[in-house]
């Protein structure tokens, strides 16, 4: 499967509204979304946005994962199950192509440039203890993509990853049980190095939000409000009405019972 036979911006979710039918638009969702949160924060707390307390001080549209729990398929999903569900495989693999587009604008990969690309591979995969893409995020989904399109694109390789066909097709046969018996996938990062992943439900949420974050903050929360400006109003409702249902189950339900609880909304 090659690079050219991809398009994210094609409606593939046809039973969501209008304007949430392309990956494309999802990843707009949650990128969208995390800049008002951060705009919010920043106006409550603009020197510590992150500080303790902020968090219960912020509206509820913000304190509950509304979109997460669209993608959250529960601890039992397994390979297939992800397989037989598009929306979480191609939302996280958009997301990470498309913040390798806004980094690369900066980086210009250089064809066969290995100083280049080691450089690059230990940026994109690294965590706090170095300068790194995500520091303190957790990541690992979105950095295993993002190196395998920094390898593809320092080898001017269009033919994609095995790892990167399974988000776009959900192929049974591109997964393995690792050693504990979880389905898995092998991102190629380099030469022989390959990175196994188990394919869990908390992997596919943090790739998603931990891109959004990272774009965020390199683009700048009033700018990507301002290109998705028309998705205000909707992204907001739909954030409200989340807040609100994991509002009522909160004072009804048990913690042990509120932790599994889906405050979903329904798209009206």
């Amino acid at each position: 499967m090659m690079m050219t036979e991809v398009n994210f911006g094609s409606p593939v979710f046809t039973d969501h509204p209008t304007g949430w039918q392309t990956p494309s638009d999802l990843v707009a969702g949650f990128t969208l979304a995390w800049a008002l949160e951060l705009k919010e924060r920043m106006s409550l707390s603009p020197h510590a946005p992150f500080a303790p307390g902020v968090m219960d001080r912020l509206p509820a549209r913000y304190r509950f994962d509304t979109l997460g729990r669209l993608i959250d398929l529960g601890p039992g999903a397994t390979g297939a199950t992800f397989g037989r569900n598009p929306v979480v495989r191609l939302t996280t693999l958009c997301g990470a192509w498309q913040l390798f587009d806004l980094m690369n604008q900066s980086w210009r990969i250089r064809p066969h440039d290995f100083d280049q690309f080691a450089n690059l591979l230990s940026f994109v995969t690294g965590g706090p203890e170095r300068p790194s893409l995500f520091q303190g995020e957790s990541a690992d989904m979105s950095k295993c993509l993002l190196a395998v399109r920094v390898r593809r694109a320092s080898m001017q390789l269009d033919e994609l990853d095995l790892a990167e066909q399974w988000f776009l097709t959900g192929d049974d046969e591109l997964t393995f049980d690792d050693a504990r018996g979880n389905d898995s996938l092998l991102f190629h990062f380099s030469g022989m190095n390959t990175v196994p992943l188990a394919l869990l439900s908390h992997q596919f949420i943090a790739a998603i939000w931990s891109t959004a974050r990272v774009t965020v903050n390199k683009v700048g929360p009033e700018l990507i409000v301002a290109l998705h400006s028309n998705r205000v109003d909707a992204l907001t409702d739909l954030l409200e009405r989340g807040g609100e249902k994991a509002l009522r189950a909160a004072q009804e339900l048990t913690p042990m019972q509120f932790r599994w609880f889906d405050n979903w909304p329904g798209w009206s």
